[in-house]
């Protein structure tokens, strides 16, 4: 029964922390490494619990665990490999192929065209990333 609540606490506990630091005003990167190995090992125990329990007062709570921890890293895994992955982007810029032409504002906001200085001379872009 022990392995069970364990399994339980561990299970919960890695949903529950994974929310409160992504819920924080400057989120804290959580790695996936993390909390699917906390799951994992809160599915092993949960195994260990339905293994080792006899009586079947106690079997319902170690199935209850087992259940708990298979859905809780089955999400997970789900959520990790499928929902948080970055798709691939085809480039828009071709090497060896001219930049299209835009207009955008320079530090003083007045507008200006990448045409204006096609064949002048190189053009460096920066772009700020920001706060967020």
């Amino acid at each position: 029964m022990i392995l069970a609540i364990l399994a339980l606490v561990l299970s919960l506990g890695t949903v529950a922390a994974f929310m409160v630091l992504l819920s924080r005003p400057i989120p804290i990167p959580i790695p996936p490494a993390a909390y699917l190995t906390a799951l994992a090992v809160a599915m092993v125990l949960a195994i260990a619990a339905v293994l080792r329990s006899r009586g079947r007062s106690r079997r319902w709570i170690a199935f209850t665990a087992l259940g708990v921890s298979v859905v809780m890293l089955g999400f997970a895994s789900y959520f990790n490999f499928v929902v948080a992955r970055v798709p691939a982007a085809r480039s828009a810029f071709v090497v060896g192929q001219p930049a299209p032409d835009f207009t955008l504002p320079d530090a003083a906001g007045r507008p200006v065209r990448l045409a204006d200085f096609r064949g002048q001379k190189p053009v460096v872009l920066v772009f700020y990333r920001g706060y967020w």
